[in-house]
């Protein structure tokens, strides 16, 4: 458990009555480093409205590795106007509108979940959605301010997995020593034997081995984990300076640590060289930099990252830029 507050900072994700999904509701310091766009990609799956929150780690962000707790919500007349009116509000094809929101926390994992962090996610949330709904158009989006949660955390580092647990009813009680029994009188008492333990350099070159096998195995091992998905971050704007490097960046996400290969291509430039990197479990950003036409007033771009190994998957971007 964390022995200083830690702080949340809210999102929300969705789609109005005529505007596609967006991002409507970010951290200030995704906004700050240009990558809120991981929160779309973070935060998806197919699962119904209504349903348990859902946890999500990022890793290899410039703003550092974030943890995203979310969940979605059916939108009612209730939560825009007051109104007791059953049902749920539509776009204009009659599809019910859904939110997408949560909090994220920076290098913390949630060990405790309490609803008084979702509950003022939502109130903030519905405060932006309503805004965003008064004037799709013309609707920017907007920034997050940390809040301290009360869900019980620790950090991302420290936490620790652990296999089957001992129900506390079934742990049995060490029993107490038992007395010496009663040395007969005029019989010669041995001297206790030493407690200090004899070293024996066999075996301690023995746990010395089996310290560092073990500690191998934590560390290094992963390579039977697999890739599920790749996705790109979306960029924050399409309008772009062209005379500076211009920077891609894509999701990979993994069922367990791995290590990957993977190239770049695209329909502009050649497909890069094979990158090899490990990655853990969850969520991984890779990026890469291209150089754009600084002559040109418009730059359609496809981009895509393979993943070679350990399984081949891959996922591709088109970006339409406009040249500043």
């Amino acid at each position: 458990m964390s022995d200083h507050p830690v702080h949340g900072w809210v999102f929300l994700v969705a789609r109005g009555r005529r505007k596609g999904y967006q991002s409507l509701l970010v951290p200030d310091f995704l906004v700050q480093s240009n990558e809120y766009g991981v929160l779309g990609q973070a935060a998806s799956g197919d699962f119904p409205p209504e349903g348990a929150p859902r946890f999500s780690r990022i890793n290899g962000l410039a703003a550092g590795d974030v943890t995203v707790v979310y969940l979605t919500q059916r939108l009612t007349p209730a939560d825009l106007d007051g109104s007791p009116a059953g049902g749920s509000v539509t776009d204009e094809f009659g599809r019910p509108l859904d939110l997408l929101y949560g909090f994220v926390c920076r290098g913390a994992d949630i060990v405790d979940l309490q609803q008084t962090d979702f509950a003022a996610a939502r109130a903030e949330a519905l405060r932006t959605y309503q805004r965003f709904l008064a004037d799709e158009s013309g609707f920017m989006v907007e920034s997050s301010r940390p809040f301290v949660l009360r869900s019980v955390t620790a950090p991302a580092q420290q936490q620790q997995p652990v296999l089957e647990p001992t129900p506390v009813g079934d742990a049995t009680p060490a029993p107490y020593p038992l007395s010496p029994p009663p040395v007969p009188e005029g019989a010669a008492v041995a001297a206790p034997a030493s407690g200090r333990p004899t070293f024996s350099p066999v075996l301690a070159a023995a746990l010395i081995v089996a310290v560092s096998l073990i500690a191998w195995l934590v560390l290094f091992r992963g390579d039977d984990g697999k890739i599920t998905k790749v996705s790109f971050v979306e960029p924050s704007s399409s309008n772009v300076f062209c005379t500076a490097p211009f920077t891609l960046r894509a999701t990979v996400t993994a069922d367990a640590a791995t290590k990957i290969k993977y190239h770049w291509e695209s329909n502009i430039f050649p497909p890069s060289a094979p990158i090899e990197k490990t990655i853990p479990e969850g969520d991984s950003i890779l990026e890469t930099k291209v150089d754009l036409d600084d002559n040109a007033d418009r730059v359609e771009l496809t981009q895509a990252l393979v993943v070679d190994e350990p399984n081949n998957v891959s996922g591709k971007y088109d970006y339409h830029l406009t040249c500043k």
